[in-house]
């Protein structure tokens, strides 16, 4: 969602201080024309721990740099403050940061990057390796997708890969999870740039940027699979990260979720943003959506953008299953909403069963609420109601 474009202030106190079918025929056609993109070639493999265990801690919609030169100082102190008490109380293995990290239309040219090492910090002070998505917030007047890319690639320990250059958007890539001592993975994190915002250096009344992950994504998205399969089999389990929720999410929150500020025993969590914000026009994002629900082992997609939403649901009218749909929770003080703060937080678990996943969402304070296995009875099974607001 956007705020009012402020594109240049006057004054910058402190500015230099903070750090169907047919989509399947068309998908065939045209998935030979994408390079493979590799994993980090750089970096350590991600690995589960002793316990054959992975865990990751979702960061969504931080926000830094937002009204920099006023009450936004503040609010960045407030979210490192959420990022050290989660990263305290969960020592995650894996934190993904799921767009919008920062408020780009309130930031200025010279400093609007500088942003992500504030953000890094608090994950370097914790050990912590990382991955973003880009959100909306992400490109604006004086902050582009490229230079946050740029400046994330200055810290080792961020897994942030760059698109296929005939990609468009970023932040579309993948990285695996391996076991403690193999070299074939378990698992798979998909990561999806949805777009959206506004050109770099472009006049404040030119047209937004599209909104939602385009057909090509779709299809580079399938070719990938390919490779995966040949390489490593066609059976590994994957998560999927995109900050602009598919408009599958709204799907779900239409038909199974009761009206705003009413939470579900069956899909439990904050459900507070009514009707939420998801892709596109509500067609554009189509060919993702089908490239989702038919991508084999694909168990959830995670979202952010809608602060005050914070339930999982099950993919709609799906005869095959499909992903399980989650969104992430508001973790910055930027941004709107007064919500609480807090991460969703994710636990795979890998045995000869396959992948178990379980999640909660960790609060500012420490509380756990929403604990949820996202297993085959998801969706039938209930759950106390703590939506941690």
């Amino acid at each position: 969602m956007l705020f009012p474009i402020q594109v240049l202030k006057a004054v910058a106190c402190f500015s230099t201080m903070l750090f169907p079918s047919i989509f399947t025929r068309w998908l065939s056609a045209t998935t030979s024309m994408f390079p493979s993109r590799a994993s980090h070639p750089t970096k350590p493999l991600l690995r589960v721990n002793g316990r054959e265990e992975f865990h990751i801690a979702i960061f969504s919609d931080l926000h830094y740099g937002e009204n920099e030169d006023s009450f936004g100082i503040g609010q960045d102190v407030d979210s490192t403050r959420v990022m050290n008490n989660i990263l305290s109380s969960e020592t995650p293995d894996f934190v993904v940061i799921n767009g919008d990290l920062i408020t780009g239309e309130n930031t200025f040219l010279q400093n609007s990057t500088h942003y992500v090492d504030v953000i890094a910090a608090t994950l370097e002070q914790h050990n912590t390796r990382w991955a973003s998505t880009y959100g909306n917030h992400d490109s604006q007047f004086n902050l582009s997708r490229e230079a946050l890319f740029a400046q994330e690639t200055k810290h080792a320990l961020s897994y942030t890969q760059h698109s296929p250059s005939d990609v468009p958007g970023v932040t579309n890539y993948y990285i695996p999870i391996y076991p403690s001592t193999s070299n074939i993975p378990v698992a798979i994190l998909w990561f999806f740039d949805s777009q959206g915002g506004f050109p770099f250096q472009v006049p404040p009344d030119s047209a937004a940027l599209p909104d939602y992950v385009e057909p090509s994504v779709a299809a580079w998205f399938i070719s990938e699979q390919k490779v995966i399969a040949a390489k490593w089999g066609s059976d590994l389990p994957s998560l999927a990260f995109v900050h602009i929720p598919p408009t599958a999410f709204l799907t779900v929150q239409q038909r199974y979720l009761p009206k705003a500020e009413q939470e579900s025993a069956q899909f439990p969590g904050l459900n507070d943003d009514v009707p939420l914000d998801s892709e596109g026009d509500g067609n554009q994002d189509a060919t993702f959506m089908e490239a989702l629900a038919s991508t084999m082992g694909l168990h959830s997609v995670y979202s952010g953008h809608d602060h005050g939403d914070a339930w999982c649901g099950n993919w709609p009218n799906s005869t095959t299953g499909g992903p399980h749909l989650c969104f992430c929770k508001h973790t910055g003080y930027g941004g709107y909403g007064n919500w609480n703060r807090s991460s969703r937080n994710l636990l795979l678990k890998f045995s000869d069963e396959g992948m178990e996943v379980k999640t909660w969402v960790r609060m500012e304070n420490g509380e756990v609420v929403q604990r949820v296995d996202l297993n085959g009875t998801y969706g039938v099974d209930k759950y106390p109601l703590q939506d941690g607001q």
